[in-house]
């Protein structure tokens, strides 16, 4: 329980920071972090056995939590896909579609084993009924896949990440779509030891499944917050070269820069496109030589709104 309670504290404190440092941006890996928030804290041991019996004492929080789970782990792909510039029609639609058949399955499922009334170890207790089987293996099978197309997309982008915290956090996503894919194949082999009773092969898998799911959670939580953070430090960045290009410009602007009336911004990015354009335009216009520091500064200008 000890292990559920940190991850829950992690994807709480997470979740809020995510909101904090996404405002006014796409919010896809704030909402994956609310999704697993949701996971986690319903399957606190006290928590559980106190929600469960209002919903009837039949286990119905384990797949609602168990669902929750398979939409954050679908966020989350998509969510980094975005983030790293990956993100495709295509993607997006594969996404939704094996989302959406994986939970129905999943609830399928449930709906027809035969349910032990409210406990913690669920699968433990209904595992030797088919039906569990291929309620877990469907959702394992997916997390999986999900957590692994993840890692293979990070992988492919190393090269671009622009700060250290990206680069970090592109790695630790890698290892969570590692942890993710180990943990896959030691759930789905537990779950057919247990349903044909081979259950020693079971209990020797459960110090593997113990490591790889908390792990894989920590993982992919930690290389999230590590993903948006970098980004907010490489704006920063951008956005201070952007200034200080703007007002080492302005000096030129104002000697020999054209006025083209555009109209007020505040966006500094825009603010020095117009200034670049404006000296061009004084340039053409009155032919007016420039200095090697003027023209150095000129290029510096470009280059800034390059990387901005």
């Amino acid at each position: 329980m000890i292990v559920a309670v940190v991850q829950a504290v992690l994807l709480i404190a997470g979740t809020i920071a995510l909101f904090v440092l996404q405002r006014g941006q796409d919010r896809t890996l704030a909402v994956t972090f609310l999704l697993f928030a949701g996971t986690i804290v319903t399957n606190v041991d006290p928590l559980y056995r106190w929600l469960d019996p209002l919903l009837g004492g039949s286990n119905v929080v384990t797949v609602v939590s168990d669902c929750l789970m398979v939409a954050g782990t679908s966020t989350l792909l998509w969510g980094v896909a975005k983030a790293v510039g990956a993100a495709r029609p295509w993607l997006r639609n594969a996404i939704v579609v094996s989302c959406a058949a994986v939970v129905v399955v999943v609830v399928v499922a449930f709906s027809v084993l035969d349910k032990p009334a409210t406990t913690t170890t669920f699968m433990l207790d209904a595992g030797s009924h088919p039906a569990a089987t291929v309620y877990s293996i469907a959702q394992t099978v997916y997390l999986g896949v999900a957590l692994g197309a993840t890692g293979l997309i990070c992988v492919l982008r190393l090269r671009e990440a622009r700060t250290t915290t990206d680069l970090v956090g592109l790695w630790v996503l890698v290892l969570g779509g590692v942890l993710g894919v180990v943990r896959m194949v030691v759930v789905v082999v537990m779950d057919l030891a247990h349903v044909t009773g081979d259950l020693d092969r079971m209990r020797s898998l459960a110090l593997p499944y113990d490591v790889t799911t908390p792990g894989a959670v920590i993982c992919v939580s930690t290389g999230m917050l590590l993903l948006v953070v970098g980004h907010r430090v490489s704006r920063r960045r951008r956005t201070r070269r952007v200034d200080a290009a703007l007002r080492r410009l302005a000096p030129l602007h104002e000697r020999i820069g054209a006025d083209n009336a555009y109209p007020s911004t505040e966006d500094p990015a825009t603010r020095l496109s117009r200034a670049i354009v404006e000296v061009n335009d004084g340039l053409r216009r009155t032919r007016a030589p420039l200095t090697d520091a003027e023209r150095a500064v000129l290029a510096e200008a470009e280059s800034a709104l390059d990387s901005a």
